[in-house]
């Protein structure tokens, strides 16, 4: 089956007429824009091959941040690029102060009551996409940054159905641990580093009881032993010298992956280098739902 892509400006990427549908043969085109009145564009790879099943990332801003930001900020169009992924990167609904946010825990973010339902919401666009494209149902992920990363965390406790593995960086599991009750394990890996002074890595304000009691949450919810072991090390950050980010993993049944990256001295946003993006895929493929 012959596809046309082309990409323009901010990663957009349009179909032509004669797109293929999916392994059926069908070949009306597909639909490119999901989320009713709050619509957010699929990126889809220039090489897509409709013969495929392709990992889904959901991407999370942060407060005040919007998709194409965080995508960017992740390097997760160059995931697309390389034919790697589908991606969704939408955005938040907007508070009084005009600032983008995600209705993720008590903690975190809707300031002003507003109660959207983004479980529902985020839910949707992720069984929608699985409808109309070759998703690969094992590869689902959820990458979120600070408030995406609060929400990262509820669609795993609410959304564990459709989600395999999330990625949050700067956020903190639930702050009512006993409401969230994934109906499977979720493979969890929680980045932080420890000079965040908006979500504090040690707990306290937003950041609740820190990283490490994040993590351990999700060590109860995946039947997991309960000491983090350090794993190694990886030089993520651009502006610390040396190998800063210590592993830190939990014994856990095969299957099941909990696992915080603890960034020493970096802040509520780090300076990535090269070695990131493709270290934080790696660990997301590498936990595909068995």
């Amino acid at each position: 089956m012959r596809c046309t892509v082309v990409l323009g400006v901010a990663f957009h990427v349009i179909f032509s007429a004669g797109c293929g549908g999916d392994d059926s043969g069908d070949d009306g085109p597909r639909p490119m824009t999901f989320g009713g009145d709050r619509p957010v564009d699929l990126k889809v790879p220039p090489s897509f091959d409709a013969t495929r099943r392709y990992p889904l990332i959901l991407a999370l801003h942060g407060y005040s941040s919007n998709g194409f930001v965080h995508g960017s900020y992740f390097g997760l169009p160059n995931l697309v690029a390389s034919g790697e992924a589908l991606l969704l990167a939408p955005d938040g609904t907007t508070d009084s102060g005009g600032k983008q946010f995600w209705n993720a825990d008590p903690a975190c973010c809707d300031f002003n009551n507003k109660n959207p339902d983004d479980v529902g919401y985020l839910g949707k666009l992720i069984d929608d996409v699985s409808a109309s494209w070759p998703v690969d149902p094992a590869r689902v992920f959820v990458i979120g940054h600070s408030n995406g990363s609060f929400m990262a965390y509820r669609m795993a406790c609410e959304r564990a159905d459709v989600i395999t593995a999330i990625a949050g960086l700067a956020g903190a599991a639930s702050s009512v641990a006993a409401s969230c009750t994934p109906s499977r394990s979720v493979n969890v890996l929680h980045i932080h580093g420890t000079a965040d002074a908006v979500v504090p890595y040690d707990g306290g304000g937003l950041g609740g009881g820190g990283a490490v009691a994040s993590v351990q949450q999700w060590v109860g919810h995946g039947n997991c032993g309960g000491s983090l072991v350090t794993q190694g090390t990886l030089d993520l950050e651009s502006s610390i010298p040396g190998a800063e980010t210590t592993r830190l993993a939990a014994a856990c049944p095969d299957g099941v992956g909990i696992e915080l990256w603890r960034v020493d001295g970096a802040s509520h946003v780090p300076n990535w280098g090269p070695s990131f993006t493709p270290e934080l895929w790696t660990w997301l493929t590498d936990h595909a739902r068995r």
